[in-house]
Formats: structure tokens, C-alpha cells, sequence
């Protein structure tokens, strides 16, 4: 049996958040992922609360529509960047210095959560906590409950990254033993400024797999899929 490709998204993540947040804006440029999500939980008037919020992809679609948008990440300079992007908004999010698991909320005070990119990759220990943590800042009986953006396990991107078995069996853990449902998959890409580009940052992310494919077929857009998960409050 082959073992999975070595990636390195924590070091991104701790080292080099201007990679992370080159790729989240290369990721579903035309925003249908968050046109689809608001189809199924109006905003309107809610408090919203997001889950590793990060420099703030989602937060900047989605902020404008809620009645309180809060957003919690724990580190600070992925918070920076995200700040820096609400500069000019009239109604910004409340972003705020947390983990998933010990959230500075009171119980009951959230009626949406979302959470993109976040559960699935989480230790079975930190996932439960964090689930259980949702569900008591989630209000009571909250009709639109907790939502969760995760990566199909099937798409050009994920056969790139040859990964697709691995993420196919933590989506499912997540559909069998965690209570969410797959509401919807949405097709859509990658792209980036230019093969070269999409090189630099998929290669720092995803290691000498990606980096192989797209050399040997040098592209700026990948086909990429992201299913929407739901569990009721």
C-alpha cells in the first residue's frame, strides 16, 4: 500500500500565512461555494460564529449578510491579515484570538456556526471537543445549527495531491459517527494568476506530488469539488 504524500500545510499555516491566504483566494474565485451556502441558511439578523476563520476567505462573502458575524482563530498573524481586509467595511466581523475547543462565548449566543477546512483534519480527541463546544454555544434548538465546507474526495485537485482516499474516509467518519449530512457538492476551481504561480503555492503546500503533475502539465486552474455538510443545532 503506498503511503499518503507528505504535505505541509501546518508549516504554511505557522511560517508563511501569505501562502495560505494565496491559496484561499485562488479557491472557488467566483464564490459559489458561499452563494450555495446561503441558499440553504439566510443570514439575515443572525449571529453567526466561524471556526478557524483564517485570513478570512469565507468571512469577507459571508460578514455582509449576517446580523453578527463573529470569528474566532488562534493565530495572530492569520488575524492580521484577515483584519486588514475589512478595512473598509461599514459592519466588520468581530474577529477574535481562540481555539475550536474553549471558545470565549456564552452558552446558547450563537444561531449559525460554519466552519471551512477546520473539522475533518482534526485529531478524533480535538474534533470531539470541538463539536461538543459547538453545541453549547449553539442556542438551544437552533434551526440552521453547524455547518462545515470540507474537499470532496474526487476532483482533478485531490488526484493531484493523491489524497482523495484518505479525505473520502474522514469525510466519512464525519457522516457516520460526528451526526452532520451532506447537503451538497459544488464543482468548482483553482485559480491561480498563472501555472508558475500555482506551482509556487501548491508546491509549498502540497510537496514534490502536486509539484510532479503540474510540471509535467503546467496549468493555472484546477477542477476542484467542496462539499457542504450540516448538523442540526
Amino acid at each position: 500500500m503506498s503511503s499518503t504524500p507528505k504535505e505541509y500545510w501546518t508549516r504554511a499555516y505557522r511560517e508563511a500565512p501569505a501562502i495560505f491566504d494565496a491559496f484561499s483566494r485562488a479557491e472557488d474565485p467566483e464564490g459559489l461555494v458561499a452563494r450555495r451556502l446561503l441558499a440553504h441558511v439566510p443570514l439575515s439578523g443572525r449571529t453567526v460564529l466561524e471556526l478557524g476563520c483564517g485570513t478570512g476567505r469565507y468571512t469577507r462573502e459571508l460578514v455582509p449578510q449576517a446580523g453578527l458575524y463573529l470569528g474566532v482563530e488562534p493565530s495572530s498573524s492569520m488575524l492580521s491579515l484577515a483584519r486588514k481586509s475589512f478595512n473598509n467595511l461599514l459592519q466588520p466581523p468581530v474577529l477574535l484570538r481562540a481555539r475550536g475547543e474553549s471558545l470565549p462565548l456564552r452558552a446558547g449566543s450563537v444561531e449559525v456556526m460554519l466552519a471551512a477546512w477546520v473539522v475533518v483534519n482534526l485529531r478524533e480527541e480535538i474534533r470531539d471537543r470541538v463539536l461538543k463546544e459547538a453545541s453549547r454555544v449553539l442556542r438551544p434548538g437552533a434551526e440552521y445549527g453547524m455547518w462545515l465546507l470540507e474537499n470532496h474526495w474526487d476532483s482533478q485537485f485531490q488526484r493531484y495531491r493523491g489524497r482523495g482516499g484518505e479525505d473520502e474516509l474522514r469525510l466519512r467518519r464525519l457522516l457516520e459517527s460526528d451526526g452532520f449530512r451532506l447537503v451538497e457538492v459544488v464543482t468548482t476551481e483553482l485559480c491561480f494568476p498563472s501555472s508558475s504561480e500555482a506551482e509556487r503555492i501548491l508546491g509549498y503546500l502540497c510537496g514534490d506530488t502536486m509539484l510532479g503533475h503540474l510540471r509535467r502539465s503546467p496549468t493555472a486552474v484546477l477542477e476542484h469539488r467542496i462539499v457542504i455538510l450540516h448538523r442540526s443545532g
